[in-house]
């Protein structure tokens, strides 16, 4: 044997050595399934939002929201966000009747303004109520 021949047969030797090292290593190593990077996750839920309650549930709260704000929350079962709605209209109407008529014997014009602002207040309320009852209807 010469010895380019013996040199090239010692690095394969080490070679292989090394390679069956690694292996080793790798089969020795756990997989750690509690890593959530390495965990895939299938679910049927489609994409797409669904609406929580039927049609006509929608429709009855949004009209009894309609007739008084908080009486459609109160339907859907939800008696504290009811009571806000329904007190809030309440007292934002008291108050603004109570400026306007205050206002109107002494200035018309700003009497006008008052109870256009409480027409207002009392509209916004009302279209928030409505709204947040059918967006709850179940």
């Amino acid at each position: 044997m010469d010895i380019q021949n013996l040199g090239a047969t010692q690095n394969n030797q080490a070679l292989n050595a090394t390679e069956k090292t690694e292996n080793k290593q790798l089969q020795q190593q756990k997989v750690d399934l509690s890593d959530p990077t390495d965990t895939v996750e299938f679910s049927l839920k489609s994409s797409e939002p669904k609406s929580k309650g039927s049609t006509s549930k929608k429709v009855g709260v949004g009209i009894a929201s309609a007739l008084y704000p908080g009486l459609g929350q109160l339907a859907n079962g939800d008696v504290k966000k009811g009571a806000k709605f329904f007190f809030g209209q309440m007292a934002s109407d008291i108050a603004f009747s109570a400026l306007t008529i205050a206002l109107a014997a002494t200035n018309p014009a700003v009497a006008l303004v008052a109870g256009l602002a409480g027409g207002l207040t009392h509209l916004g309320i009302s279209i928030g109520s409505i709204v947040d009852a059918v967006k709850n209807a179940e």
